[in-house]
């Protein structure tokens, strides 16, 4: 069976003008070798990108319905479009969600897998755009979850819960820069509410860890500590997710003036930064942004805290300057940013 071409991805880059030649469409070569320089700028090694004219012509000829969250993410970035709109959710996933959000069918770990899909490439695409830009999409998965998770039956309906929550507690993190304190701090709790339902360890962990960046980020230190220690209780949580959690304790106690605690705990994060695979991809894909880079930021925000602020503006530089190209620019990078300029 001959696949149907994806017209929206081609119209799309067709109605693009071109970099290289103004006044003409966008061809395949330019906009490949665009999507390989995004790639690369967000890879937390800088890897080179394979993707070329070939595999976008496979993408536009219905080839390949469904490319890898990066390439996703690159192509809604540059072309300005949600996956919907590029023609990058399978027919067979879009059928499969739409029949389970209707009723038709019982919800299946197929439909839930292709929703976590979407949130993957958000994730990235957040990273090069703004918190702003992804929020309306991420409420509206929220709300098919949510009645996902109403049609599930059994093991299935763990899943479904837990995804809700990671996009729960997403939105606790997006409500920040939007400067939607209240909504944020609500979205965190019912994450943490939704993960207890199902002993989600791993996202219990998540949302409890983004709750206490939340006291962290109003001061009240407290409430800081007493979250962040039920986050890192329980150890069935990935290695990238408990050595955030180090690091963010160590911020705490330095915070809190219990310097010879808060070196301790700066050691022990390192020591668990070195446990860290060297491939991100061995992560979750909500955890991909648990690399050293990242890590040396964490770093610079306990030594500011402990008093020590030319040391913590010089890691701070470091940490900017190993990031993926794109993160520099993202709007979580700009603390580390201030505390890059504290000593010019």
């Amino acid at each position: 069976m001959v696949p149907d071409p994806n017209n929206q991805l081609r119209q799309a880059r067709e109605a693009m003008s071109s970099r290289l030649y103004p006044g003409t469409p966008m061809g395949r070569d330019e906009l490949s070798a665009l999507v390989r320089d995004w790639i690369t700028a967000q890879d937390p090694k800088g890897r080179l990108s394979a993707f070329d004219s070939n595999h976008l012509g496979k993408l536009e000829r219905g080839l390949v319905r469904r490319p890898s969250a990066l390439v996703r993410a690159a192509l809604c970035s540059i072309l300005g479009g949600s996956e919907r709109d590029l023609g990058l959710v399978s027919a067979k996933d879009r059928e499969r969600v739409s029949q389970a959000l209707s009723g038709l069918v019982k919800t299946d770990s197929k439909a839930l897998a292709a929703i976590a899909d979407v949130l993957a490439s958000v994730r990235r695409l957040e990273d090069a755009t703004s918190a702003g830009e992804v929020v309306s999409t991420i409420e509206a998965q929220r709300s098919m979850v949510e009645k996902l998770a109403r049609n599930s039956q059994g093991p299935v309906r763990a899943e479904a819960v837990g995804l809700l929550s990671e996009l729960e507690q997403y939105l606790g993190w997006l409500s920040i820069p939007l400067g939607l304190w209240t909504d944020s701090q609500r979205h965190l709790d019912r994450a943490q509410s939704l993960a207890l339902q199902v002993d989600d360890a791993e996202r219990l962990s998540l949302a409890l860890s983004f709750a206490a960046y939340w006291s962290l980020r109003k001061d009240d230190l407290r409430s800081a500590e007493s979250l962040n220690e039920a986050a890192g209780r329980d150890h069935r949580v990935n290695i990238g997710l408990r050595t955030y959690n180090e690091f963010q304790r160590a911020e705490v106690l330095a915070k809190d003036g219990l310097k010879t605690e808060a070196l301790q705990s700066l050691s022990h994060a390192d020591e668990l930064m070195d446990r860290l695979p060297d491939d991100p991809d061995e992560l979750p894909s909500s955890g991909y942004w648990y690399v050293p880079s990242f890590f040396h930021g964490q770093r610079a925000f306990v030594l500011h805290a402990l008093g020590e602020n030319k040391e913590a503006a010089r890691i701070a530089r470091e940490a900017i300057r190993s990031m993926p190209e794109s993160w520099r620019e993202a709007e979580w990078a700009g603390r580390r940013k201030k505390l890059a300029e504290l000593d010019s």
